[in-house]
């Protein structure tokens, strides 16, 4: 263990699944530890009863400072900003906040790999692990994606290395972590909502890499502009993915990926099998297969999971055709990059629906591909009116309240070889519980159409 640091007063903001983990686990350990969280007591359905038989002391509702002032450490779950100003007071008396994964990363003596980025972390996360997997590890995938880091330390169960996903919101509360190899695969606009502007998210996004040194490995994207602009300042042995650089350590020629790692050995990747297409999923093939070489994954490994990894719902994920038309449910690309990247893997007309919860970012990276390939754009929810305003003059449009609208008047638009892809570029909340949620309905309305 890096650090058991039990023994002082520990107050964990937020009690969602890995608050919960991280209150039960201080427990275990004899820890005096108490929780805070907005929501009142009926809204939890009984998740805080064993906490209380546990000794956790519980405070629902507004945030009381005192409970911040009394505490010698505050660990933040990753959807509590940081500017709350019970935290602000807190960090002025110099009470030590960090996030849940920070802590429970201190907790153990593994080898991790962390993945952050804009686009494609869950994919590449769960790819790595498969590429251990293959090669006979035990390794443990979680962190942003199922299971957090918390839970499985509380769950006592066994693993030899540690395969994180990382969002932005982790990384800010991160003043140790250091990954032995840590993934950045793209940066474009997202989370503007919470960060002052794109700088300060990309800031976040880069930080993953702020406590490496020459030991440690970082793997970056040499076809995004943002990662290359800060290349000179990270401080690990750099390793570059490429779509067509040569140079690169991994670069894409013809139907295959060649990969390179120093001291690790080459390998060469072909794409004949795997049922991750388009551009986008070529990057993410490339940034896991270092990742792995990096931990001396032997060659046949990484094919193999290459070869049989399925892919996520959700995530360009083909639903149905129906009258020649295919229906794509990409509800996971919540921000503008991710929507670039879905169209730029259609070489056919994209019916496009986009909207939900807006993230205060441009549409204008839209402009490029939806001239390209682009039929019709169908915003509806909250940001529908501002995508709209923005995009209806250059491409046709239309505004739509909700997805069902919207889905209906892109399907009268539809023609044999179409693809009506649902890519909302905005966060899910204003109409639906979450991002499958949204892509469950969007499936349920292509199921609906019937089998004529």
């Amino acid at each position: 263990m890096r650090s058991e640091e039990t023994s002082e007063k520990t107050l964990v903001v937020g009690l969602g699944i890995s608050g919960r983990a991280v209150c039960a686990l201080l427990g275990s350990r004899g820890a005096e530890v108490s929780g805070a969280d907005l929501r009142c007591r009926d809204e939890f359905k009984g998740a805080l009863d064993s906490l209380e038989e546990a000794g956790c002391v519980l405070s629902l509702g507004p945030h009381r400072i005192e409970d911040f002032l009394k505490a010698d450490r505050i660990i933040v779950s990753p959807g509590i900003p940081l500017d709350i100003e019970p935290l602000r007071e807190a960090r002025r008396r110099g009470i030590e906040i960090v996030g849940e994964m920070e802590w429970s990363w201190r907790q153990v003596n593994l080898p991790v790999i962390a993945v952050t980025g804009t686009n494609g972390k869950t994919t590449t996360t769960a790819l790595i692990g498969e590429m251990l997997k293959e090669a006979g590890r035990s390794p443990f995938v979680g962190g942003n994606i199922g299971t957090p880091l918390s839970q499985w330390l509380l769950s006592g169960a066994y693993a030899d290395i540690i395969i994180l996903e990382v969002s932005s919101f982790q990384l800010d509360t991160y003043p140790t972590f250091r990954p032995d190899t840590g993934v950045l695969l793209n940066v474009t606009e997202d989370h503007l909502d919470r960060y002052e502007n794109f700088e300060a998210y990309a800031a976040s996004k880069l930080s993953i890499f702020r406590r490496q040194d020459r030991a440690n490995f970082a793997i970056v994207n040499a076809d995004d502009p943002v990662c290359l602009e800060h290349i000179e300042e990270i401080p690990g042995q750099i390793l570059l993915f490429s779509s067509s650089d040569a140079a690169a350590n991994a670069f894409v020629s013809g139907a295959q990926i060649r990969v390179a790692v120093p001291g690790k050995g080459k390998l060469d990747i072909s794409l004949a099998k795997t049922s991750l297409k388009g551009a986008h999923n070529r990057e993410n093939i490339m940034a896991a297969a270092l990742a792995a070489l990096s931990m001396d994954v032997r060659a046949e490994a990484i094919q193999a999971a290459v070869d049989g990894f399925g892919g996520f719902a959700h995530r360009v994920e083909w639903v149905r055709n129906w009258k020649g038309i295919d229906f794509y449910d990409d509800s996971k690309g919540t921000n503008v990059g991710a929507v670039v990247k879905a169209l730029e893997g259609f070489d056919r007309p994209v019916l496009l629906l986009l909207g939900g919860r807006d993230k205060l970012g441009s549409y204008e990276p839209l402009i490029a591909p939806l001239t390209a390939r682009g039929k019709g754009i169908f915003a509806f929810g909250e940001a529908g009116p501002r995508i709209f305003d923005e995009l209806s003059g250059k491409f046709p449009a239309t505004l739509s309240p909700d997805l069902g609208s919207a889905f209906r008047d892109a399907v009268r638009m539809a023609a044999p070889g179409d693809v009506v892809l649902l890519s909302p570029g905005c966060a899910s909340f204003d109409q639906y519980e979450g991002y499958a949620q949204r892509g469950n309905h969007f499936k349920e309305l292509a199921a609906e159409l019937g089998d004529e």
